[in-house]
């Protein structure tokens, strides 16, 4: 589940994976809409650092309300400082989105035998 409003080049990339993978997508613009997901296996949050970086604590708190989604935040770049904060928020994976795409299917199989009640 993709929250992205703004980077359409990542957009297209992650479909044509996910799309090669007979993986489903969703872009949601609402975190209140991830309530028809809960309870269900094998679900990843992705969440464009870009389009949130103000209101991250909302982000994750809005999220783990519903459920204990795993979620990963991508950033155009890696920076410690950044890394630290969003670790310390609470989120699972912090990367940048080409190290997201290049690793897509590790990430994938993680998610599937983490301990995740997803």
């Amino acid at each position: 589940i993709v929250f992205s409003n703004l980077d359409y080049n990542f957009a297209a990339k992650l479909s044509k994976i996910c799309y090669s993978q007979s993986d489903q997508l969703f872009f949601l613009n609402y975190f209140k809409a991830l309530g028809k997901f809960q309870n269900k296996k094998y679900v990843l949050l992705i969440i464009d650092f870009n389009d949130y970086q103000n209101k991250l604590k909302f982000v994750i708190e809005s999220i783990k309300n519903i459920d204990n989604f795993p979620s990963c935040v991508l950033v155009d770049t890696m920076e410690s400082k950044i890394q630290k904060k969003l670790t310390k928020i609470g989120f699972d994976i912090i990367m940048t989105k080409q190290m997201f795409l290049m690793n897509f299917l590790t990430i994938k199989n993680q998610v599937i035998n983490s301990n995740y009640k997803v």
